[in-house]
């Protein structure tokens, strides 16, 4: 649990590094440390006693580091260059993040396993190498400023206390949100403010400026390992890769909790855990007024032998979404944060660690939308106007229980399926992908957008590369996570909302070596028949059988009763009245206006539509607009 900030280029006052480090305060509890040597400046922030053991210098103090994550193969690496004559002073992961970069220079972060950033400047070589962990579980975000100076750190709120960085609206970036639900990198929704790429590095000097390349690429692990030969070798290798990754999260922390929303993925690092610990507190969250959601997590707890923790997101808890907002830098268009940040500040009061999932949906089809993708696919080119047919004419009762969205299928939901289903005749992968998971549709957003955003409608997909290079479409689908959802929603989620409560998570199902056996596994390990998650429903089958597991219904928000009460009712009338829409100039009133009443009809994908540009005004009003009165301490 720890963040880093600061800058190359002309010295500013001490305060100004002093406020980028304090700006992330929630990152790390009580200790900071800094490092002046012009034109470098940079601090970070962590517990008091790790803090105090940076920046770890070099014997002729040549080279500094500052780092923030947590490296499980620290004993490994460490006894490993004992061996090569390296000698240390403490036990820092700075220090060994130094004596790697003796060893091996730029290539330093290919021997570690974890998550991390970090920033080394070789005053010899006068060069600052920044580096993030190959599936981006830790954020960097960096700008270079028309005055030349370069700002780096671990959340954007941090680089804004440069006077140097100015706070500007991307269209694009807007755009690409009301598509996706977040913002999907390299480019953020800060004009000129970007974010480093999982498994990159990055090499400044005054000189050369900035030069950013990949140390860790997806696309080299995405064939089967030879000397696997049946599924039987597979699943060995995944339950020995799974409890190893497990292992690894838990190592270092007394008492780690897990998160229990019910799904196959917490519901095996419970039962791991257990094994490797002997006990473990569980979290799980449930909505007022619905107590659905905590059934499941509950059965399987006691099945565990957990010690369970239960917690209610209740409508009060709206009041947050400002702070959620400012937490997270960029608006994520789901409530799925704030559900998050209720959990993750429930277990503050029982450890500062906890294991998470996240990850498993994205690399093992586990969300409805893939499925959805991947059942569509197999329709032959010569049925899809059957297929259609049929889907126009099914009563929307019957796709409501058919397609378990976590809400209300209605006309619209519909109308997108359709859409999707006309791009399965021709469309890129990337079309299709976004066809059928934009929050607002091409379409859409031609009814809602002012001339303001109408130039730059669409345009970021002009800017991503194409999919459709890869052998399966399962394989394209992982590439399409890869580069869009895992780092910048999923892992950003993750790391926002439990950092906001100063609670570190960890995320086995992101340790690389899981995560490349996943890549190169074989597709059906991963979705056949209509089953997702494969290969993990055999492992918790095998080791722990019979355990139950909540659909997306019984374990989603359920937006409608929220979004028709206080306080959540009071704050889309404020952030989307007329006046608020008009003096923003992005969308028609009218069409805003249009919205606000069919969401009345519980269309969850309506009230979607709501709630992402209920969370793009509060975004504009918490950064852009700095308004008052939204959030405290900030």
């Amino acid at each position: 649990m720890a963040g880093i900030a600061g800058y190359f280029g002309t010295a500013q006052e001490p305060a100004v590094l002093q406020s980028m480090v304090r700006k992330i305060a929630h990152r790390g509890r009580d200790g900071e440390s800094f490092y002046h040597a012009a034109p470098v400046f940079m601090g970070m922030r962590d517990e008091k006693n790790t803090a105090a053991a940076q920046p770890a210098y070099s014997a002729d103090e040549s080279i500094a580091v500052l780092f923030a994550g947590r490296i499980s193969n620290y004993a490994k690496l460490r006894e490993e260059l004992a061996r090569k004559g390296m000698f240390f002073t403490s036990d820092s992961v700075a220090e060994l993040v130094l004596h790697l970069y003796e060893a091996y220079g730029l290539n330093a972060c290919n021997y570690l396993r974890g998550k991390f950033v970090f920033a080394v400047h070789d005053n010899m070589k006068d060069l600052v190498f920044l580096a993030r962990d190959r599936m981006g579980v830790e954020p960097l975000y960096y700008t270079t400023t028309q005055s030349g100076a370069f700002v780096f750190g671990s959340e954007i709120k941090a680089l804004l206390e440069h006077p140097s960085v100015q706070v500007t609206p991307d269209l694009v970036g807007i755009d690409a949100y009301l598509s996706m639900g977040y913002s999907p990198g390299p480019s953020s929704m800060f004009k000129g403010i970007y974010k480093l790429p999982a498994g990159h590095r990055l090499i400044w000097n005054p000189g050369l400026h900035v030069l950013i390349e990949p140390y860790w690429q997806w696309e080299s692990f995405m064939t089967p390992d030879a000397d696997l030969k049946t599924d039987e070798d597979f699943q060995g290798r995944f339950d020995v890769l799974l409890e190893d990754a497990v292992h690894s999260a838990v190592s270092g922390s007394a008492s780690p909790g897990v998160f229990l929303t019910g799904t196959a993925e917490e519901t095996a690092l419970a039962a791991l855990m257990l094994k490797q610990k002997g006990s473990v507190s569980s979290f799980a969250v449930g909505f007022a007024g619905d107590d659905t959601a905590l059934a499941v997590p509950r059965a399987i707890a006691k099945r565990l032998g957990t010690m369970h923790h239960e917690v209610v997101c209740d409508m009060s808890d709206m009041e947050k979404l400002p702070e959620i907002v400012w937490a997270l830098d960029e608006p994520l268009a789901g409530p799925d944060a704030l559900v998050k940040h209720v959990l993750a500040r429930s277990l503050r009061r029982e450890t500062d660690t906890v294991l998470s999932g996240a990850g498993a949906d994205d690399l093992l089809s586990g969300s409805l939308p893939h499925r959805v993708f991947l059942e569509a696919h197999k329709i032959p080119r010569a049925l899809h106007g059957l297929y259609r047919l049929i889907l126009k004419m099914t009563p929307l009762e019957t796709l409501d229980r058919h397609f378990d969205t976590g809400g209300k299928i209605g006309m619209q939901c519909r109308d997108r399926l359709l859409a999707f289903m006309d791009e399965m005749r021709g469309g890129s992968p990337l079309r299709r992908y976004t066809s059928l998971l934009s929050v607002f549709s091409a379409r859409d957003k031609a009814g809602i957008y002012r001339e303001t955003l109408e130039p730059v409608m669409e345009t970021f997909l002009d800017l991503q590369r194409d999919w459709g290079q890869w052998p399966t479409m399962l394989s394209s689908m992982l590439a399409l996570q890869k580069d869009f959802a895992i780092q910048d929603s999923t892992l950003m989620k993750l790391d926002k909302m439990t950092m906001l409560a100063s609670v570190e998570a960890r995320a086995p199902f992101m340790d690389h070596q899981l995560v490349e056996f996943l890549l190169g596994a074989p597709d059906h390990l991963k979705y056949h028949n209509r089953q997702n998650k494969v290969i993990l429903r055999r492992h918790l089958e095998k080791n722990f059988p019979g355990m139950p597991e909540a659909s997306a219904r019984m374990s989603s928000l359920p937006m409608a009763a929220f979004m028709s009460a206080p306080p959540l009712k009071d704050m889309i009338e404020t952030c989307l009245s007329e006046a608020s829409v008009k003096r923003r100039a992005l969308f028609k009133w009218e069409a805003v206006q249009q919205l606000l009443q069919r969401a009345k009809t519980e269309d969850v994908l309506y009230l979607h539509q709501v709630f992402a540009l209920l969370m793009l005004e509060l975004w504009f009003r918490v950064y852009v607009d700095h308004e008052k009165g939204w959030i405290s301490g900030a």
